[in-house]
């Protein structure tokens, strides 16, 4: 049987998307008779030769449902007679075996024995539609497959989002894949401090560039919650223009846990100064360049005593004031601190002069003499440090971490022989 699915078709557009390698026949019809056909005709409709095909139909009507007669009988003559221009068809049709095929059909006005007739070629559409089907069955099993995936996917083209998954909507803490396709731009989501270096990396991903590779960026999702995710981005072509598709995954809480492994194998847990071994780190680093080096080595004074009056945990308190001013006013000038051991801190201040490293010892001297510690209502006390000042450039011979050191020591040993509560040490004059 024959349906009539479409009348008003494009023919460009249907042209355009026809496969030409499926089989096409050849049908001339004059008064709605079957006047000649093709063999590819016949096969197409279930025949075996167009000479079965004749001997099984008395009128071309007798391949069409009955409900169109009147409308195929109209469109033949209003067609020959040049009423109509010549019209394109898509049929559904089911051959003599039952078999659902679909066909595309040109109207054509030519002439059989000296009077007008239609000539109508058909192209059996069935190999491309069931090609389409498995395109389109594919593609909704890519699709699926991307929208469901518990990873983050994003499409975009100069940090315009193309497209999202609903997983990428999550990671960010968004609300909507449409919020997300909203947004103008990516980079709204990295820190201002990165969005360089993200741009440089899509520059060389977007130019072809060998990737593959994973990369951990910070970001600050649509809820301006700070996270890490691990993303592997690579170029694609997406409705025929360049585009980078990048696939993310949530790794902060790695990242948290890694920063926190680094920093307790480099901090102090009571003061969150450097640690000793932290503090060689830093020092072989910086002693190889031609920066000079203020130190500073710092000691409470009596400290046994206010441990063995008021107890340790006055003792630590005593102890983390003095890291706090001491942390405080050094990174003011670009230095760092570091407990050197028990009650005694260390310093270095890279260039420091004369001045600086003069302000910044007496600052935190009276300030920590300042600071009043309160046991109860009725006994308060304060506390004073001695600090000893050195310049690696007063080191005689190559400077080492030991030299350096063991000089600021002895500074610190005449600050407390000439009775504590003071500074002493030289800095060389630039």
């Amino acid at each position: 049987m024959l349906q009539f699915v479409k009348y008003s078709y494009n023919a460009e557009l249907a042209m355009s998307s026809i496969n030409f390698e499926s089989t096409y026949g050849v049908i001339t019809i004059q008064d709605m008779n079957v006047v000649s056909v093709d063999a590819n005709y016949a096969r197409i409709y279930g025949y075996q030769s167009p000479e079965e095909l004749l001997s099984n139909i008395d009128s071309f009507l007798d391949l069409i449902p009955e409900e169109f007669h009147v409308l195929a009988y109209q469109n033949y003559l209003e067609t020959v007679s040049g009423q109509r221009d010549p019209q394109v068809h898509t049929y559904t049709n089911v051959d003599r075996h039952d078999r659902e095929f679909t066909v595309f059909s040109i109207d054509h006005v030519t002439e059989w024995q000296g009077r007008p007739a239609l000539q109508v070629t058909v192209i059996d559409l069935s190999p491309a539609i069931q090609l389409q089907n498995v395109v389109r069955e594919q593609d909704k099993m890519y699709h699926d497959m991307i929208m469901q995936s518990g990873q983050g996917i994003l499409v975009h083209r100069d940090f315009k989002p193309l497209m999202v998954n609903q997983s990428w909507v999550k990671l960010q803490g968004g609300e909507s894949i449409e919020q997300a396709l909203k947004l103008d731009s990516i980079l709204d989501l990295v820190p201002k401090q990165n969005v360089e270096s993200i741009y440089r990396r899509y520059q060389s991903v977007i130019s072809g560039e060998p990737s593959g590779m994973s990369n951990v960026v910070e970001n600050i999702g649509l809820d301006g919650v700070h996270r890490f995710f691990n993303i592997y981005d690579n170029a694609i072509t997406w409705k025929g223009q360049p585009a980078v598709q990048v696939v993310l995954e949530d790794v902060t809480q790695k990242v948290m846990l890694e920063r926190q492994l680094v920093h307790q194998a480099n901090y102090d847990e009571m003061t969150d100064l450097l640690n000793r071994r932290a503090i060689y780190e830093w020092l072989r680093e910086h002693l190889v360049s031609e920066t000079h080096l203020v130190c500073m080595l710092l000691d409470i004074d009596d400290f046994k005593s206010i441990n063995d009056t008021y107890g340790h945990m006055v003792g630590d308190e005593v102890i983390c004031a003095l890291a706090d001013i001491t942390k405080r006013n050094v990174e003011a000038v670009g230095g760092v601190a570091g407990r050197w051991g028990g009650e005694e801190f260390i310093v270095f201040i890279p260039n420091a002069s004369p001045q600086i490293s003069r302000q910044v010892s007496d600052q935190i001297r009276e300030q920590f003499n300042q600071t009043e510690f309160k046991i109860d209502e009725h006994i308060r006390f304060n506390v004073s440090v001695s600090i000893g000042v050195s310049d690696s450039r007063a080191c005689e011979g190559t400077v080492s971490i030991d030299a350096l050191v063991n000089v600021t020591d002895q500074s610190l040993y005449r600050a407390k022989a000439a009775g504590k509560n003071r500074v002493c040490g030289d800095v060389v004059a630039l």
